[in-house]
């Protein structure tokens, strides 16, 4: 290990010395630092309870307008002639689609409360400090380096690969 440093020393003070290599040396660990990161959790629940809503008497459903406007076009085709036969069968469909929607929303103000569960579905989070790695910061020929790591040292010193050109 002394002529390893001797040639280091010698690369150094030497410039008209042309040499490169590598080898392996010990470095001296200074300290340990953990380093910690937020971890964030969903969890998802359902949050069920009973509620009153109100219920109309009709469906709900546009079936109604649909089957009306269908009628209200075969009556419309029916009573035009020539040019006015479309216009007829367009007035027809909307005028019997309308219809069936007055007697949808009719039909919606007689009803009664109804009670429901009604479920939704919701998300607890939950922040958790967690170990990320380890910031070794070490000492080697009087210069201070840090490098991270997932492993925590076991001992004082670690092997460092040392790198020497001119």
């Amino acid at each position: 290990m002394k002529m390893k440093k001797i040639v280091f020393i010698m690369s150094l003070l030497i410039p008209g010395l042309s040499f490169s290599g590598s080898f392996t040396d010990q470095a001296e660990i200074v300290s340990i630092n953990e380093a910690y990161q937020d971890h964030v959790i969903r969890e998802p629940y359902d949050d069920c309870y009973i509620k009153e809503v109100y219920q109309g008497d009709g469906d709900g459903s546009a079936t109604n307008e649909i089957i009306g406007g269908i009628f209200g076009g075969i009556v419309g085709n029916q009573l035009g002639k020539g040019d006015g036969k479309d216009v007829m069968t367009l007035a027809g469909a909307v005028l019997g689609a309308s219809l069936a929607h007055d007697d949808e929303v009719a039909k919606s103000t007689t009803g009664r409360i109804v009670t429901k569960e009604v479920c939704e579905r919701k998300y607890r989070t939950v922040t958790e400090r967690r170990l990320s790695h380890y910031r070794v910061e070490y000492l080697y020929n009087g210069f201070y380096f840090t490098y991270n790591t997932k492993t925590r040292p076991n001992s004082n010193t670690i092997k460092v690969n040392v790198t020497v050109s001119p």
